[in-house]
């Protein structure tokens, strides 16, 4: 029984928070994607880029004899030759991305082509021909990686908002961290490049709240700040996520993951309690990157060339989809559920006292002591009565006459002569019976 009350009362209303009532968290987020610069904003004037060179990057066709140019306008280089090289082109972070409501794809491979509208497929346009085989005319314009993708920045304004508890803040009044750990589908790969991250971190700490320094997975990294907001370079996320763009999309795709692209899930784990601590003054959030296995992605835009819609540029993107989801739930205290909790919690109570009272009495080997020792029984009260209406001096004499203790209050006398199985005497109860009666016949005033 003693383990049951602990059970209700420290673990589940204390440990598990048993007193709040949790709601989902939902959020809102703007994702904005800048390409690496001298520590300043692209949007200045005299703001300077820093992309590392292309000899700095391997997936980058050399010019010069290390790499041997491709009719598919590829080249096989010395320096990779696991996957196809491919030229490489400087984008800025707006013409890197695709944006939209949560989620960003960043671009890794750019395919372009030009499509001319095949005027034979039309009498008239857009009056249909009698067939068609060919509507448009496409013609290959270039292919390209884009240059030094990992050093790009992420930037990331999020709220959270919870409807039933009417908590709402913004991410520049929330503390959070980066998580770089397990999540249930990591290799041999996934785990080296996650522990790489932690080693390499200065700030790496092992746990969110009051952690110590640590070099080894998992580990919690503190995000950039920028005024006020978050933001980490896209090779961080994706070594959060245990993932590189120079490992093979999938088994037997014969590409990089920088070729075919690749799906994240960032969840934003948000939280305003503790477990054996309560409520917390302020709200905070993990980000917790996990790729989706095997994926790939690409998007499509298509842009007019000419006003009448006859020539149009196509291009095919291919890159990393960062799909951005809330998590977490947020609390606030509740009377209701707090009674709620010691109701289930006192029905177990009970439940757990029937249980051993019929162990106690019907089952186990000593049940019939068992069953004695169960119940109090008290004294006859019948004669309580004719106690009460007696004076201390005669209670102490009826003590006296049975050698029994004298002292204690005027109850406690009386009590002590019941538990004994006092009786009155034959001509003290006649006496007292008929004073009962005649109270009884005595007309009302």
């Amino acid at each position: 029984m003693f383990f049951i009350v602990v059970y209700i009362l420290v673990y589940q209303l204390i440990g598990n928070l048993g007193y709040l009532k949790f709601d989902a968290a939902q959020n809102t987020v703007r994702l904005t994607l800048q390409e690496p610069t001298a520590g300043c904003n692209p949007n200045d004037v005299g703001c300077k880029d820093s992309f590392a060179p292309l000899s700095h990057l391997p997936y980058c066709c050399a010019q010069n004899s290390s790499c041997k140019t491709n009719d598919d306008g590829s080249c096989s280089c010395d320096y990779r030759p696991t996957f196809k090289d491919y030229n490489c082109t400087w984008l800025s972070g707006t013409s890197a991305a695709a944006i939209r409501e949560s989620s960003i794809v960043v671009s890794t491979f750019l395919h372009e082509y030009t499509m001319t509208l095949n005027t034979s497929c039309f009498t008239s346009y857009p009056s249909a021909a009698p067939s068609c085989d060919e509507l448009y005319i496409v013609q290959e314009k270039a292919q390209a990686f884009t240059a030094d993708v990992e050093s790009f920045t992420l930037l990331i304004d999020h709220s959270v908002t919870s409807p039933k508890s009417g908590l709402a803040t913004t991410s520049r009044d929330m503390q959070g961290l980066l998580f770089v750990g397990p999540n249930g589908n990591d290799g041999s790969e996934a785990s080296a490049i996650k522990a790489g991250l932690c080693s390499s971190s200065s700030d790496a700490v092992d746990a969110p709240r009051n952690g110590r320094a640590t070099d080894k997975a998992p580990c919690y990294l503190k995000p950039n700040s920028a005024g006020g907001l978050d933001f980490f370079a896209i090779g961080t996320l994706l070594q959060a996520a245990g993932v590189s763009l120079e490992s093979e999309s999938y088994p037997g795709s014969g590409h990089s993951a920088r070729y075919e692209g690749i799906t994240i899930n960032l969840n934003i784990d948000y939280s305003n309690s503790i477990p054996w601590h309560g409520l917390q003054a302020n709200i905070s959030y993990l980000y917790k990157p996990s790729v989706i296995p095997r994926s790939t992605f690409k998007t499509t835009e298509v842009t007019p060339l000419s006003l009448d819609g006859v020539h149009m540029l196509k291009k095919s993107l291919h890159g990393v989809l960062f799909e951005v989801r809330a998590g977490g739930q947020l609390a606030i205290f509740d009377f209701t559920q707090l009674l709620l909790q010691l109701t289930t919690s006192l029905t177990l109570l009970a439940l757990a006292t029937v249980g051993v009272n019929i162990m106690a009495q019907y089952v186990l080997r000593y049940r019939h002591y068992y069953s004695e020792a169960l119940y109090d029984r008290t004294a006859d009260f019948d004669n309580i009565s004719f106690l009460e209406r007696q004076s201390e001096d005669q209670l102490r004499q009826e003590l006296r006459d049975r050698n029994l203790p004298q002292s204690g209050t005027r109850e406690r006398m009386i009590l002590r002569l019941m538990e004994y199985g006092y009786r009155p005497s034959s001509t003290a109860s006649l006496s007292f019976r008929s004073e009962r009666a005649a109270l009884a016949s005595a007309p009302d005033v």
